[in-house]
């Protein structure tokens, strides 16, 4: 069976100093790039049968994966992953909402019409708990053999999925009207969280324990996961650390690798709450539409408080050409320093990637 990366056990190292703050030679980089030729024949991509199809036909994204990586070599610290979400936000079906398969994204319908329904259980033989976990194992099956990681889906934590099962305009009044219900909503939803997270974990974990995660192509020892809180674009600093905080702290201190992706300039108020998580691993942050994007000079004081609270800082630079996401890593390494940085690049021809791995090697290892 085909082995796609040929840098596993070096990535693996990397990740962990990463994880650990520690130094790492050269920033972390995610690094796809042309191979000259195909690594395997290519298998037939056959079309879906219409939205749902899409998330949930494991053989058809199976095939669309393997070619992927047939034709892109995932270099420096880049891996082949497969993942298969239900949605950014799965724990909304398996507490009882169902999906609304879109061709971009699935939503999901509130259905948390009154907190008399408190409190939010786990229900093992959810259909669609089930159902992602026979998606899980049919996507281990279909790689058995190859060295693609299966991915932790996006199941997501906290105020995020009372929004989602109750409507985000409905949670924007609770707060005022219902405080002491969405404490009790939101504690449950994370004591939840960490029961779905540690079956999927129980299944995708590789030989040395470790997992890789559906968002932003993190692979860490152990268990690892994007944490976020978009809701929070809605909430006051005040609000933030009554409501949030305290299960963003607990749900950092359930795993042992995490990422923090903050979502749009609304949410950067609460940068500094997010910087006091002890636990916390590292940060991404997301500019949103209209805006300058990511390693742009207007959000190196992001960068800087994430790298000055010991964080990691994931960079995305894909949206760029692959000459300027290389002059764009290389005016944040001689500003800021290269440590702690993770740098996401674009898909690029060989001959660019081995330059730009030569120029890490030459000049951003010693900018620390």
């Amino acid at each position: 069976m085909p082995q796609y990366k040929s840098n596993w056990a070096e990535t693996k190292q990397r990740f962990a100093a990463w994880w650990r703050g520690e130094k790492t030679d050269t920033p972390l980089m995610n690094v796809p790039a042309d191979r000259e030729k195909p690594l395997h024949a290519l298998l037939p991509e056959e079309p879906f049968d219409g939205c749902a199809d899409r998330y949930l036909n494991v053989r058809k994204n199976a095939a669309r994966v393997k070619n992927r990586y047939a034709l892109a070599e995932p270099l420096a610290d880049a891996m082949p992953q497969f993942s298969m979400d239900l949605g950014a936000g799965s724990m909304a079906l398996y507490l009882g909402g169902e999906p609304v398969f879109k061709p971009e994204t699935v939503w999901f319908a509130p259905f948390l019409d009154d907190y008399a329904r408190l409190p939010l259980k786990y229900n093992a033989e959810n259909y669609w708990w089930q159902k992602h976990l026979a998606i899980v194992d049919e996507q281990l099956s279909e790689v058995e053999g190859t060295d693609i990681r299966v991915c932790v889906p996006d199941i997501i934590d906290n105020i995020d999925i009372l929004a989602a099962i109750r409507g985000p305009q409905a949670v924007c009044y609770d707060l005022y009207d219902y405080p002491g219900e969405v404490k009790a909503a939101v504690a449950q939803i994370g004591d939840l969280y960490m029961v779905y997270y540690d079956e999927i974990y129980r299944r995708v974990r590789d030989v040395d324990g470790g997992a890789a995660f559906t968002a932003f192509s993190i692979w860490g020892p152990g268990k690892t996961a994007k944490v976020q809180c978009d809701f929070s674009a809605l909430m006051s600093p005040e609000q933030f650390t009554e409501f949030v905080i305290p299960s963003l702290e607990k749900q950092c201190e359930g795993l042992d690798n995490t990422l923090f992706h903050l979502d749009g300039p609304e949410c950067l108020r609460h940068l500094p709450a997010l910087m006091k998580i002890e636990k916390l691993s590292a940060l991404q942050y997301t500019p949103g539409a209209r805006n300058a994007r990511g390693g742009d000079p207007q959000w190196d004081p992001v960068y800087r408080a994430a790298k000055e609270a010991g964080k990691g800082v994931w960079v995305a630079l894909d949206e760029y050409a692959p000459e300027d996401a290389v002059a764009c890593a290389d005016r944040l390494v001689r500003t800021l320093g290269g440590r702690g940085f993770y740098f996401q690049f674009p898909r690029m021809t060989n001959r660019q990637a081995q330059d730009l791995l030569l120029k890490a090697e030459r000049e951003w290892k010693f900018r620390y």
